[in-house]
């Protein structure tokens, strides 16, 4: 999901922007602001932090053009004025595009689809860094590497636990609770007192029931169903058409 803010001194071109941005699939609008410096204050205190921020150029006290070098390291802008001279401007701070007041919901979609392929590029060129650790296993001295997204779910075995993963799997002498404890930054959640999952490898829930790649299922404890619904969220992609 792409998250959206709008910054624009006129109220109509903020309802007008909300409206194309709630109408438009994996678009999440986060808010808005009628006050150019009201919202830096907000992107310098991290309080937004958005993918695109939709920014007017001529406002009172600050220009979009002035806001947008102080809080373009921090998301991607686009351009919104009804003023066309300023384009090589616009370009010149690393915008993703500058549209032209009025503009149509197509224009509006061009400009979302470039930051889309910028962001795709911007992904195929950067080296993805590879996350892993060791475990000790039953022969003295001997180490195994474990690649963190090559595994598929953990699970307890008295004082070990089986770290499953798409290569096969290894016993190690940890508690499932230790497991979790190093695994959550990496967004493993436990959904059974005695297992542990990484949601990339969940092939799909039916009520209770998570279905996994390799083929397992794992029934989610009562007490553990609110956290595995909470990471389902954050990846659901779901209609906002009103029934």
């Amino acid at each position: 999901m792409t998250s959206c803010y709008i910054i624009d001194d006129e109220e109509a071109s903020i309802s007008l922007l909300s409206k194309f941005i709630t109408k438009t699939p994996d678009l999440n609008l986060v808010g808005s602001s009628l006050n150019p410096l009201e919202a830096l204050q907000k992107f310098q205190n991290s309080s937004i932090q958005v993918d695109i921020t939709f920014l007017d150029i001529n406002m009172p006290e600050i220009s979009g053009l002035e806001l947008a070098n102080l809080i373009g390291k921090s998301t991607h802008i686009i351009f919104t004025t009804a003023h066309t001279q300023y384009g090589l401007e616009a370009f010149d701070r690393d915008a993703i595009d500058y549209i032209a007041k009025p503009f149509s919901y197509e224009r509006f979609l061009k400009a979302v689809s470039r930051y889309h392929k910028h962001w795709h590029n911007a992904q195929q060129q950067s080296p993805k860094k590879e996350h892993f650790f060791f475990i000790k296993n039953d022969t003295k001295g001997k180490l195994t590497r474990i690649v963190i997204d090559e595994i598929i779910r953990i699970e307890s075995m008295a004082n070990y636990i089986m770290i499953h993963t798409t290569s096969g799997k290894h016993i190690t002498y940890l508690t499932l609770t230790e497991a979790e404890d190093y695994l959550a930054p990496y967004g493993f959640v436990r959904i059974h007192k005695s297992s542990v999952v990484n949601p990339k490898h969940i092939k799909g829930v039916d009520g209770n029931q998570v279905k996994l790649i390799d083929g397992s299922t794992i029934i989610a404890g009562v007490s553990y169903r609110k956290l595995l619904t909470e990471e389902i969220a954050k990846n659901l992609l779901v209609s906002k058409r009103r029934n």
